[in-house]
């Protein structure tokens, strides 16, 4: 490797024209024999000049050569002045470009990469590039700034102006040395950036040279806004030869300000400025900027500007612009007054109506005036339908306003804002309040959420989450409680590029408010405390004091007192409050026991290593009683068609997993040391996270396909596993019964509406798509859509994370053999599948463990032999270990006295030096899930030594610990986060990869210390001792160099990010994914071309459509409309199979009828804000995603997606399941409690017959109220899902009834 200092570069030789020339010489002959590859690769850098705003290059340059030989030739030939004529000598004058030995060695990032990476041959996109950026170089002056507020008669009201805040006259001839304001295209990120002068800049003075430095030096404010964040573009006409440009904004751009950095004045080092985030500029800015965000208007500084401005516009692709002749008017919505009005205003209503309130404002659906405007209408509304009702008209009021378009009409009919509110207000029905109602299950509560991003503190709900002992404790004051989180405009983590100092920013905007506390509707939410699963969304709880009926008083601190005891951690904030959160664990709650009933145990312990951390017993019986009480929720989708063996659980200070033991009789458990984190009061009620009732399917990941390709898998094992998931998805998608077993079942999709359940019923009827040839043809657009959508979804995580399936595996809880039967060293039969003798292991080599799989339906699996076990997240090659399956325990083992043999959970031995679990990424027992691999294929010759990390480092403080302290902790755990999902994982991987010419990949020094750093990210929630982002080790790439596969699903995002095409298994199987369907999907929901939100037609044609719909209604039977050749296929099967248990000869009722449709409209109102809420566009989602639990937009992060979709799904799970229960009587306002327990017991019970059959009738009328709104062009939204559910209810009641007839004898 050797580098080549080039020098009298002509000015206008740019690096591709340069790489060019250059490559036509390297790969020809002579060169292209001097290497084992003809296309040699190279390294062109050209050195470029210095400051923020210099463009192009010094004339000098290094080109980086593979090998010594290569660059003596080439000195050889090229370095002397009598040297060949190259293209572009002369074109910078009469000197020739000259070639001489650096003097320093390569630099360390380039050389791997040329030595591992093909020659790319990109010049002609870097020349494209290049060219884009000259046409962008120009910068735009502007005389003034300003942000403003669309109003409803599509005016623009300016709300705040740089001209106000930073007057250019007081500045005089200094600021114009500086620049004034000036707007500059950056092609590299896609931005375009505003900057101003800083607010203080008038008072450096004009001392010659002196001035010049500290000018240079002084910060300066910038305003930066996304390219695709323009959403419209007006060019507003000349004033006083200062025409204005008007942006209308997706979200708020960003505001920063900029230091020139001292390395300026070095040309050795990056002279980049120091970029700092701001909520706001200094002045009134910081008052407008939470509201009046989303309009920027900028007068230009003169016609040439303008002109300037709208050549690169159209260079950049903006949004074609729209010539206004209107001039913007000044309405003052913001003012200081206006805002204070109406702060002063919700202050003094109640807490559900002021939240909704503030909620419209703050999401910037609407003006201050304009709500003020409504309050006497909404004190009416108050008197009349009460808070609860009025404020939930004002939550769809503001789903209203969100589709409102600026021209007057919204996309279902209202055409101004009092017109919004009076619809919302019809479709606030008793049914309605009826399916929010969360008071008879406890499990779930209706959460108000608040999201604080760098500008704006964003309310959003209140929507079905699940609760925590906690919020169950005060269910009478949730409302006191907020889920509150931190993201950026976006509404997606912070992620910052480099140079900004993001980790002092999250410190101020996070750290101060969660110290400080936020005011919302005129009241004070202080930071209460998080859940580890919410903080890894950045996610918070906040509550405000309130009193109890008894008189006492309750605030954020005195909850944190009642959790227990924490003198043991008073000096270490992140471990006392990572003790704190086990209360606020999403759980149910099941039963409560004695304190008799609980015994304590003694951990199996031995060399240090805890053989039975985490995990306690629990008696048969109990553990019977625990899932009795789990089933029985009103409306509850848990049946447990196998009994659980164990369960995650939560219990005052104890945490971790209860396992059944035989040996423990009537309601006992007992529970170890290392289960109990903290002393707390209270009862003794088991709260469950999780119960471990069937097993779950083995998915492989980049991280587990690095390590194991690491050992010695051939990438073409893991290719044809993806092959052979492709072939699925394909055939799937052609079968009804396939779709259910591997779209939906195997991949979790379609699960809020039992779609997979669904699917199989109408199979058995003979149902089924075309290409199956059934008795009845499903020839549905909607359901051949959702599919799509469905198999789109796989193939997409398919191809982004390698998320690949893995048959006849899987991924089951770990507990302990407390027996300690199970040996390290023995021996239980032979291997099955395999012959001994290709076995390089013997018995004894291998940990040991059992294994029982049993599923509904199915004979029970005994795995035994070898097989491959490992957790997620892996990092180190020690993260994948062999284990001995035993299988069906001998007859002398203590296995088999158990009733229930602990299926669907691993066994881990208890002998040995070291536990088992503590080998796999630093597992243990206290709910840890692991993977067994069972097939061959994916296993190695051998795996590598555990990894052995020492404990890390407490940070202890030298006093007791406050909030505060724990307020700083969260900051710098959010800021660690960023660290650890952005770099850390990512960099292990890319370095892997480039790892793979030298055959170490994982092994290579550099990944081993990511490991150990991945390690300590993890572990900093209980140390509080943060990664130091220097400990990172020096990339062997440079950074702009990623694997193909890294791009991730946006692209290669800014221009100057290069890929090169991985050889290791995860580029060969990222390329062999076809997303171009997927791609079209996405594209698709953005431009909103199958448009869900159809609007309902009004005024004729809605009389007309009620017409047509009562005339279906009067034809409507039990078995439906009267035989009809147009009768739909799911129609005329079903019907066959009620004949059996209703009157197929009996009309309709119309009561019957119509509380169908009361249903339907109740249903779709709540889907339609469901659909709005949970988007990562600006456009609401589509049927088909929330019936697949999918969303079809591509993001950069796709973490904050599948946090959406887990959202998406728990609330259209709950709306689904309430749905169900109207249609079996089970309305949550009914005062009997024990309505699902009656029904659930139908069978057995011949008092519930008619129960039975009325629930069957509602649920068929149900269907076919769906039909007609589901038909046609106009197609109401919401029809086909709710056809959906009422099928789905068909099934289910139809399956009671044959349950009831076979226990009766009758079949």
């Amino acid at each position: 490797m050797a580098s080549i200092f080039m020098t009298d570069i002509p000015n206008s030789v740019n690096h591709p024209s340069l790489s060019k020339e250059l490559a036509k010489i390297l790969h020809s002959p002579p060169f292209n024999r001097l290497t084992a590859d003809e296309r040699m690769n190279f390294h062109v850098y050209l050195h470029r000049k210095r400051g923020n705003r210099a463009r192009g290059h010094k004339g000098t340059g290094i080109l980086t050569l593979p090998t010594a030989t290569v660059a003596q030739y080439f000195l050889s030939t090229y370095g002397s002045p009598l040297r060949p004529t190259l293209p572009f000598d002369y074109l910078g004058g009469h000197r020739r470009m000259a070639f001489r030995l650096s003097n320093r060695d390569p630099e360390p990032g380039i050389v791997p990469m040329i030595l591992q990476t093909p020659y790319a041959g990109d010049e002609a996109q870097e020349q494209e590039k290049e060219e884009k950026e000259e046409k962008l170089a120009d910068l735009v002056q502007a005389s003034s700034v300003q942000l403003g507020w669309r109003c409803r008669d599509d005016a623009v009201s300016i709300e705040w102006s740089s001209s106000t805040d930073f007057p250019h006259e007081e500045a005089g001839d200094h600021a114009e040395r500086l620049g004034g304001i000036n707007l500059e295209f950056v092609e590299d990120t896609r931005e375009l950036w505003i900057s101003l002068p800083g607010s203080f800049i008038s008072s450096v003075p004009d001392n010659g040279l002196l001035s010049g430095i500290l000018s240079l030096m002084e910060p300066t404010l910038h305003i930066g806004l996304r390219w695709n964040r323009v959403q419209r573009l007006d060019f507003e006409r000349e004033q006083d030869n200062r025409p204005a440009i008007v942006f209308d904004l997706y979200r708020p751009p960003n505001f920063e300000r900029r230091q020139a950095s001292l390395a300026m004045f070095n040309s050795f080092q990056d002279d980049r400025p120091i970029r700092t985030p701001l909520t706001s500029f200094p002045g009134s800015h910081g008052r407008v900027v939470p509201y009046a965000s989303l309009v920027l208007r900028v007068e230009c500084a003169s016609t040439h500007d303008f002109q300037t401005f709208r050549r690169m516009a159209n260079v950049a692709s903006f949004p074609s612009p729209t010539y206004i002749y209107t001039e913007p008017v000044r309405r003052h919505l913001f003012s200081q007054s206006s805002l204070c009005q109406f702060d002063a205003w919700v202050a003094q209503l109640d807490w559900p109506i002021a939240f909704q309130l503030v909620a419209i404002r703050d999401n910037l659906y609407a003006d201050p005036i304009e709500l003020l405007e409504l309050r006497g209408r909404l004190t009416i509304m108050e008197q009349e339908y009460g808070v609860a009702k009025t404020s939930e008209i004002l939550r769809l009021f503001r789903a209203r306003l969100a589709t409102l378009s600026w021209d007057g009409e919204d996309e279902r009919g209202a055409t101004t804002v009092p017109e919004c509110l009076s619809k919302a207000a019809k479709d606030v029905t008793e049914l309605h309040m009826s399916l929010r109602d969360q008071t008879r299950n406890p499990g779930y509560f209706n959460c108000y959420h608040v999201t604080v991003t760098p500008t704006r503190i964003v309310p959003d709900g209140p929507y079905p989450d699940q609760s925590n002992r906690v919020l169950r404790r005060y269910a009478q004051y949730t409302d006191c409680f907020l889920r509150v989180a931190f993201a950026d405009e976006d509404f997606l983590s912070f992620r910052w590029d480099w140079g900004v100092q993001g980790e002092d920013f999250v410190r101020l905007r996070v750290g101060g408010s969660l110290k400080n506390g936020l005011v919302i509707a005129g009241r004070k939410y202080q930071f209460l405390l998080f859940s580890q699963s919410a903080l890894k969304e950045h996610a918070v709880w906040f509550c405000r004091p309130f009193t109890e009926s008894n008189g006492q008083l309750v605030t954020a601190d005195t909850i944190r007192e009642s959790l227990g005891d924490f003198k043991h951690l008073e000096c270490q904030p992140a471990r006392m409050a990572a003790r704190m959160s086990q209360a606020f664990t999403a759980t149910e709650p099941s039963v409560t026991l004695e304190i008799e009933e609980i015994f304590p145990a003694a951990d199996i312990e031995r060399n240090g290593s805890n053989f039975t951390d985490g995990i306690g017993d629990i008696s048969p019986d109990m553990a019977a009683e625990i899932a009795r009480s789990l089933q029985s929720r009103i409306g509850g989708k848990k049946r447990f068609f196998v009994a659980p063996s164990a369960y995650q659980f939560r219990m005052g200070g104890y945490k971790g997993v209860l396992a059944v033991d035989y040996k423990l009789r009537d309601m006992e458990i007992k529970l170890r040391k290392s289960q109990s984190k903290f002393t707390s009061p209270g009862t003794h009620e088991i709260e469950i996270a999780q119960a471990f009732h069937k097993p779950k399917p083995v998915y492989l990941n980049r991280n587990l396909i690095m390590i194991l390709e690491t050992l010695g898998v051939p990438a073409n094992a893991f290719i044809k596993l993806q092959d052979e998931a492709v072939d699925d998805i394909n055939m799937a998608t052609l079968s009804l019964r396939d779709c259910a077993s591997f779209l939906l079942d195997m991949h979790g999709c379609g699960t809020s509406f039992r779609l997979s359940s669904v699917f199989f019923s109408l199979s058995k009827l003979g149902i089924g798509l075309r290409d199956e040839q059934p008795t009845h043809v499903l020839d549905d657009k909607f359901i051949n859509r959702a599919i799509e959508f469905a198999a789109n979804h796989i193939l997409r995580v398919i191809k982004h994370k390698a998320r690949i399936p893995v048959k006849g595996s899987y991924t089951l809880v770990g507990v302990a053999d407390i027996h300690g039967y199970l040996k390290p060293d023995e021996v239980f039969g032979e291997h099955r599948g395999m012959k001994s003798d290709e076995d390089k292991y013997t018995h004894a080599d291998l940990l040991s463990a059992k294994v029982c799989i049993k599923e509904r339906d199915k004979k029970t699996i005994w795995i035994e032999g070898k097989v491959l076990v490992t957790r997620s997240p892996q990092a180190h090659p020690g993260d994948a270990q062999f284990v001995y399956a035993i299988g069906a325990p001998p007859p002398d083992s203590p296995f088999t006295q158990e009733r229930n043999p602990r299926p669907n959970s691993i066994v881990f031995s208890t002998n040995g030096l070291r536990s088992v679990p503590s080998m796999l990424a630093g597992g243990d027992l206290d709910g840890d899930e692991f993977n067994i691999i069972c097939n061959p294929a994916l296993w190695p010759p051998s795996c590598d030594p555990p990894a052995a990390y020492p404990p890390a480092v407490i940070k202890t403080l030298d006093r007791p610990c406050n909030v505060n302290d724990i307020a700083e902790w969260v900051a710098e755990y959010i800021n660690s986060d960023i660290l650890a999902s952005g770099m850390i994982s990512q960099d292990l991987l890319i370095r892997a990869d480039q790892s793979h010419g030298n055959g170490l990949m994982a092994r290579e020094p550099g990944c081993l210390k990511l490991a150990e750093l991945a390690s300590a990210a993890v572990d900093f929630a209980k140390s509080g001792t943060p990664v130091d982002r220097k400990n990172l080790p020096t990339p062997l790439f440079h950074r702009s160099y990623k694997p193909d596969w890294a791009i991730g699903e946006m692209g290669p995002g800014r221009s100057g990010q290069k890929t090169y095409m991985s050889k290791t298994a995860i580029g060969k199987l990222f390329r062999r994914i076809d997303l171009s369907n997927a791609d079209r999907l996405a594209d698709l929901q953005a431009r909103k071309e199958h448009n869900p939100h159809r609007a309902i037609p009004r005024k004729g044609k809605a009389r007309r459509d009620m017409d047509e719909l009562s005339r279906e209604l009067e034809r409507l039977t039990v078995t439906g409309i009267r035989r009809a050749d147009s009768e739909d296929s799911i129609s005329f099967a079903v019907r066959n199979r009620l004949r059996r248990y209703v009157d197929v000869d009996s009309p309709i009722q119309p009561e019957t009828a119509n509380v169908a449709a009361e249903q339907f409209d109740a249903y779709v109102t709540e889907l339609r804000c469901i659909c709005s809420s949970n988007t990562l566009s600006n456009k609401p989602l589509t049927e088909e995603e929330v019936l697949v639990g999918t969303i079809a937009t591509k993001t950069s992060q796709p973490r904050k997606r599948q946090n959406l979709m887990a959202q998406l799904r728990t609330q259209s799970d709950e709306l689904v399941k309430r749905i169900k229960a109207e249609l079996a009587g089970e309305r949550s306002g009914s005062n009997d409690d024990d309505d699902r327990q009656s029904r659930g017991s139908a069978a057995r019970n011949g008092s519930s017959e008619l129960e039975l059959e009325e629930w069957l009738l509602r649920s068929w009328v149900a269907w076919h109220v769906s039909i007609p709104k589901g038909a046609g062009d106009d197609a109401r939204f919401g029809a086909k899902t709710f056809g959906i559910i009422a099928l789905g209810s068909i099934f289910e009641c139809l399956r009671e009834l044959d349950e009831r007839d076979r226990l009766a004898g009758g079949i």
